[in-house]
């Protein structure tokens, strides 16, 4: 089953996909066999949102290049679940579709979890950089092509509607914004705590600031918190600037 076949059959589910609402959460920012504890950085989106867009060029990206190393990165989606068959997104099925392809492309990558940012992030900003062509085929295999994402994989993913395909990650995604009062695409959160919100084309409840080093910043200072004053502190992360340009993907923070 291709993409657009899975597009149509998730439209067929549109009795529970109407355009517009505490499930499994997976143990993350735990130490790993060398005792680094990172530091959790969430971010709850909706594929098809300009915030989203803007979040993700604006801030994660350019932070992430200079401290992927340190963080454990996670996007949560942003959708209300109405029964148990039953999911809604804000800008309607194709935005339910988006997001579920977001997800797919992060869970084609692993082990580990959660993945590596660069792993799928580039695909990710290639989606949002362009989020009105949500679900086209031809642009959506397009990112993947330049992303390095298998599309056939993808596709079979996002056609997945059991509980370990594309729609059961994407419930568990939507579960998990709900149950950390996530509403507003973006929300980031850093450690567990919320960080900053973009809406409405600006930022809001940044106390720390919004610009990609206060997060860097931020990131770090807790970070040393965590695990002292290690080496791999004053290290960048994996060149995402470079994997990102290598594959000719457009982005803000360019």
């Amino acid at each position: 089953m291709d993409l657009i076949e899975a597009y149509w059959g998730i439209l067929t589910l549109a009795y529970y996909l109407n355009p517009w609402g505490v499930g499994k959460q997976q143990s993350w920012g735990a130490p790993s066999l060398t005792t680094e504890i990172k530091v959790p950085l969430e971010i709850h989106i909706m594929s098809k949102c300009p915030d989203a867009k803007d979040c993700l060029e604006q801030l994660i990206a350019p932070a992430l290049e200079e401290i992927e190393s340190l963080v454990d990165f996670r996007m949560s989606f942003i959708g209300r679940i109405i029964t148990d068959d039953d999911i809604s997104c804000m800008h309607g099925p194709s935005e339910c579709l988006g997001d579920i392809l977001h997800l797919c492309a992060a869970k084609i990558n692993t082990p580990p979890s959660p993945p590596p940012a660069h792993t799928y992030l580039p695909f990710s900003l290639c989606l949002t950089h362009d989020y009105k062509n949500i679900p086209d085929r031809e642009f959506v295999e397009g990112c993947a092509g330049k992303s390095g994402i298998d599309f056939r994989k993808l596709s079979e993913c996002a056609s997945d509607v059991g509980p370990d395909g594309g729609l059961g990650i994407f419930r568990e995604s939507v579960e998990r914004s709900k149950m950390l009062g996530a509403e507003t695409s973006c929300t980031v959160r850093v450690d567990g705590k919320k960080r900053c919100i973009r809406d409405g084309g600006e930022w809001k409840d940044c106390d720390g600031g919004s610009d990609p080093e206060d997060l860097v910043r931020d990131i770090k200072e807790i970070y040393k918190e965590k695990n002292g004053h290690r080496e791999g502190l004053g290290e960048k992360g994996k060149t995402l600037r470079e994997w990102i340009e290598s594959e000719r993907i457009i982005w803000a923070g360019h």
